[in-house]
């Protein structure tokens, strides 16, 4: 009987490798149907962050806290979400701030494009621990750690590591790497 050599594929690599197909297999889905599936593409985006940022100290609360500034079509694909997943066996719940003063802790924050509200008023409130997503051209320029972008038709995503540094989370190498980084 003839035997077949081994292949030792390790962890990281198999990590990286189902990141990537994920993300090639919704950039498919979203060039489909852009209203509804640009949404649901983006709060897949913010799921997968989560996989890949290290909160460290502020992982004692006993949910995962996904903060919307206002009304948003992602919401809803943040909540399908939410509804069948965890990050880091913790619940996954999402909140809904209809304005900057109702803000509190969230693990992350979206601020949604044309919010009625400066984006200075809403990373105001930002503390330690809480990272922002945005969706505005130039926002993470102005701040926010991650900002989707549509480049060449496709969807991207901003890195500013300074905000990144403020929030005191760390991105790891595999999603920086797939980022624009701004400063």
């Amino acid at each position: 009987m003839k035997t077949f050599p081994t292949v030792n594929i390790d962890n990281m690599r198999l990590k990286k490798l189902w990141f990537f197909l994920q993300l090639c297999f919704l950039v498919i889905v979203a060039n489909a149907q852009p209203g509804v599936q640009e949404a649901n593409l983006k709060a897949a985006f913010i799921y997968n962050f989560t996989k890949y940022i290290d909160w460290n100290q502020y992982d004692s609360t006993d949910g995962f806290i996904i903060g919307v500034v206002g009304s948003s079509p992602v919401t809803s694909s943040l909540n399908e979400i939410a509804a069948t997943n965890t990050v880091n066996n913790k619940k996954i719940e999402v909140k809904v701030y209809n304005n900057p003063d109702e803000i509190e802790f969230c693990n992350i924050l979206f601020i949604p494009k044309e919010t009625s509200y400066p984006l200075s008023s809403i990373l105001a409130k930002m503390n330690k621990g809480m990272l922002t997503v945005s969706e505005e051209p130039g926002f993470a320029i102005k701040g926010t750690a991650f900002n989707f972008v549509i480049k060449n038709g496709k969807l991207k995503f901003e890195a500013n590591l300074k905000a990144l540094n403020q929030a005191d989370v760390k991105a790891r190498s595999q999603l920086l790497k797939l980022a624009i980084i701004v400063n």
